[in-house]
């Protein structure tokens, strides 16, 4: 079953699907400006506006991704049609990403076990780290779980210099937000 969710519950569910990747988060993103922000209600851009805004050379290619938000339960036709003819939609999230995101980390289990690339990047983080007798309980163990804040800011193309979070190692984020978006590290 899919709860109608407001404008922020609904970026953190998406953020956390594993099914939802780069281009039909970025198309997601998009329909997320629109619409009332307190119930996630009358959300109706045109397809043209949410392609220029993401940079798809055209409203077409906004169709996959748009349905792909809908086979998952992020976008719920309302059977009304707008002014300008276009399809309304309320932003709605499936249950059990819902309550998923509700728990927190705490409650979610892992997506992927620990492989190979992300003990390596382990490894040559600790080279310069603080020893494990230095490190703070607190430091990432694992796998990390990107906030929708820190996916959002690898999608701006900011500088490996400019990352804000210093509690999180740059390499170990950057591999987190491959992996969740399915790229392959370079």
């Amino acid at each position: 079953m899919n709860s109608r969710v407001d404008h922020d519950l609904w970026r953190r569910c998406i953020a956390h699907d594993p099914c939802i990747r780069q281009n039909t988060f970025a198309v997601g993103m998009a329909f997320s400006m629109f619409g009332d922000y307190s119930d996630g209600t009358d959300v109706f851009p045109s397809m043209a506006t949410i392609a220029e805004m993401v940079g798809l050379s055209n409203a077409t290619k906004v169709h996959p991704h748009r349905r792909k938000l809908v086979e998952c339960g992020y976008l719920t036709d309302t059977g009304i049609r707008s002014g300008a003819d276009t399809v309304v939609y309320c932003l709605t999230a499936p249950a059990e990403v819902l309550t998923a995101v509700k728990t927190g980390p705490e409650g979610r289990k892992r997506q992927k076990p620990e492989n190979g690339p992300t003990k390596a990047a382990a490894a040559d983080l600790d080279r310069w780290g603080p020893s494990a007798a230095e490190r703070p309980s607190t430091a990432p163990t694992g796998p990390i779980d990107l906030t929708l804040e820190q996916k959002l800011w690898f999608l701006d193309g900011e500088e490996p210099g400019a990352w804000p979070w210093r509690e999180i190692p740059y390499a170990s984020a950057e591999h987190a937000y491959q992996l969740y978006a399915g790229q392959v590290a370079r």
